[in-house]
């Protein structure tokens, strides 16, 4: 079995918090972030590890994982970039599909604002392999007035290696 072996920083998003019943996002892999100095293209970087079960019949990391995947990236990157801690529902996304990912590739996920209004966030998004970029995405977010939903129930898995003990934080280190 294809293990996910994450590089280094990146932490296990766990999106149900407790839950009883799993969310989609949970549904659709292991998903781990990594958090980087402010203001560099590493400030947030969404990353997996590419699953058979994650890909088309020709063998292609599948589309709708790739914009379920650069969805996150826009709503939780753009919003972390941002400095908002709110749940940021989509507007409006489109895809550009570059080229396939593969099975056992680690992707990882980026994004840049392009402009943030009162109540809009635009966004850029990019997957890649290495340096390669599979897909680019553009995506508007709605931005909820007063304190709306908080960054949805998704924390950072902070399990110990020693002894296993987990460590939950509402928000990775900055």
């Amino acid at each position: 079995m294809l293990q996910d072996n994450p590089p280094p920083g990146f932490l296990r998003i766990d999106f149900d918090r407790g839950r009883p019943d799993p969310t989609f996002n949970s549904h659709v892999g292991t998903l781990y972030a990594r958090r980087g100095e402010k203001g560099t293209r590493d400030e947030f970087v969404l990353g997996f590890r590419v699953h058979p079960h994650m890909c088309n019949p020709a063998g292609g990391l599948h589309g709708g994982m790739m914009m379920t995947v650069a969805d996150l990236v826009g709503t939780m990157g753009g919003g972390t970039l941002a400095g908002l801690r709110k749940f940021l529902p989509t507007v409006s996304m489109t895809f550009d599909f570059v080229a396939p990912a593969r099975a056992g590739d680690w992707v990882e996920g980026r994004c840049e604002i392009v402009r943030q209004t009162r109540s809009l966030l635009f966004t850029n998004i990019f997957l890649s392999v290495g340096e390669e970029r599979f897909l680019r995405a553009s995506q508007i977010a709605k931005i909820p007035s007063g304190e709306g939903l908080a960054f949805g129930r998704a924390r950072l898995d902070r399990t110990q290696s020693d002894g296993g003990a987990e460590v939950a934080a509402e928000r990775p280190p900055a």
